[in-house]
């Protein structure tokens, strides 16, 4: 009975303040994205869309997550520190603050953190702010660090690992 009770408080607690969107296995049966920190499972990458930004000092295609040609786009805040990320139509992470429109990567875009239920900052989700927005399919996506995430076939996230930690 405590057990019960302990479980029933926990998932009440949880789903207040996760947004999850999305409850369901993955479509298509694609590899998971799992938090580098605790393996929290974060999204499905059949989820994984390329919205570009125009600010983006660079952009690559590399094969991640059991797909093809994922874009990787390496973004730079204005304290200079740089984030390579990847674009997700949905994620289960925590948004975290009120949407913010100054500095945003994706024009027409606010954002706000996104942070896994350990408390690792994963990335940012966007909100279009923008009725004439480029981008009308996607009001809402995620941009996560692809640092701070990795596949549950960790074999192809040891690609954008530093280079003391390749095997």
């Amino acid at each position: 009975m405590f057990f019960l009770f302990n479980a029933v408080l926990f998932l009440s607690i949880f789903s207040e303040y996760y947004s999850f969107t999305d409850h369901s296995p993955g479509k298509n049966g694609q590899e998971l994205l799992l938090c580098r920190k605790c393996g929290t499972d974060i999204a499905d990458s059949s989820y994984l869309i390329s919205i570009l930004s125009p600010g983006a000092i660079n952009v690559e295609e590399h094969n991640l997550f059991g797909r093809k040609n994922v874009t990787v786009q390496t973004l730079v805040n204005p304290f200079g520190v740089k984030f390579e990320i990847i674009t997700i139509e949905k994620s289960r992470c925590k948004v975290l603050g009120s949407p913010q429109g100054a500095d945003s990567w994706f024009p027409g875009y606010t954002w706000r953190l996104c942070a896994c239920s350990c408390g690792k900052h994963l990335g940012w989700v966007f909100e279009s702010s923008d009725e004439s927005n480029v981008h009308k399919d996607n009001q809402s996506f995620h941009g996560l660090i692809l640092n701070n995430i990795l596949s549950e076939n960790f074999t192809d996230s040891l690609i954008m690992l530093p280079n003391i930690y390749k095997m």
